[in-house]
């Protein structure tokens, strides 16, 4: 069974509950791909006539569950936890680095637009824990990201997945044009900050 049937039959046969596992396990970094999940709960949500907004509110809560869980590691193992994972997962290492450099010069704001940048989405809730950035502002920032993030792809699958095109279809298409903005810009100062990382290694 391909990965996203299986995700479909289990969304199905466990709802709410399902999505909030699944999103909290995809930002505590286990490897289940936002851009296939999101969608796919807001198709099965639609299908079963599970309110729009509850869907998001319990997946936005999820995320920063999962979120908490990462930056509680990094808070806790430190940059030794980090180095860890670079040698078990070498190809890691940039999006490490680039998340490391993109928190510095970026701070808070780095927590809120990293969410919309894959592994990075993920990687920069350990970064923030072993810098002890204050748990109130990452909890804050990751939400908005998160929130965000959950709109378009949840709200792709839940609207535009089912053919469900109500008067809302214009403000849909807004978001959707304004998130490819806002991603593009975030993919541009990620680059940098990975050239940048590279740059420093071989020095």
């Amino acid at each position: 069974m391909a990965l996203e049937q299986f995700l479909e039959v289990f969304i199905r046969e466990y709802g709410l509950i399902s999505m909030f596992l699944l999103v909290a396990l995809e930002y505590a970094n286990f490897p289940l791909p936002s851009e296939v999940v999101l969608p796919l709960i807001g198709m099965v949500g639609a299908s079963y006539d599970i309110n729009f907004v509850t869907i998001l509110i319990t997946t936005t809560i999820a995320g920063i569950v999962g979120s908490l869980l990462n930056y509680w590691l990094g808070a806790k193992f430190g940059d030794g936890l980090l180095d860890y994972i670079r040698k078990k997962f070498p190809k890691t290492k940039k999006s490490l680095s680039a998340s490391y450099n993109f928190i510095k010069k970026y701070n808070k704001s780095a927590i809120m637009l990293s969410r919309f940048v894959p592994v990075a989405r993920t990687a920069i809730s350990l970064v923030a824990g072993t810098v002890k950035m204050n748990v109130w502002y990452f909890i804050l920032y990751s939400s908005i990201g998160i929130l965000f993030w959950n709109l378009v792809l949840i709200g792709g699958g839940y609207f535009i997945g089912n053919k469900v095109l109500a008067s809302g279809g214009i403000i849909n298409t807004i978001v959707m044009v304004t998130t490819v903005l806002v991603v593009g810009i975030v993919i541009i100062l990620f680059i940098k900050n990975i050239k940048k990382s590279n740059c420093k290694s071989k020095n």
